[in-house]
């Protein structure tokens, strides 16, 4: 069972971080958020892919972990 949950979190991990990062590139280059960020200092859509690019690492690291306890601890 804990290997299923490590394997599930291990697999959306990594497509939560590929999305995060297709998301801050998007905005990184879009003039919506060039404009916003002149008058702001900041992007919340910028933002917004960095924290999909954490959670989807702390979920990727989280997920390898409990595939790999689950996988030792069967042997």
């Amino acid at each position: 069972m804990k290997r299923t949950i490590g394997f599930i979190l291990l697999v959306a991990g990594i497509v939560i971080g590929i999305y995060g990062y297709y998301e801050y590139q998007t905005a990184h280059q879009s003039l919506g958020n060039v404009i916003t960020k002149v008058f702001t200092g900041k992007s919340q859509a910028e933002q917004q892919g960095l924290y999909l690019m954490i959670g989807g690492g702390a979920a990727t690291l989280i997920g390898l972990v409990l595939t790999l306890t689950g996988y030792l601890r069967r042997r």
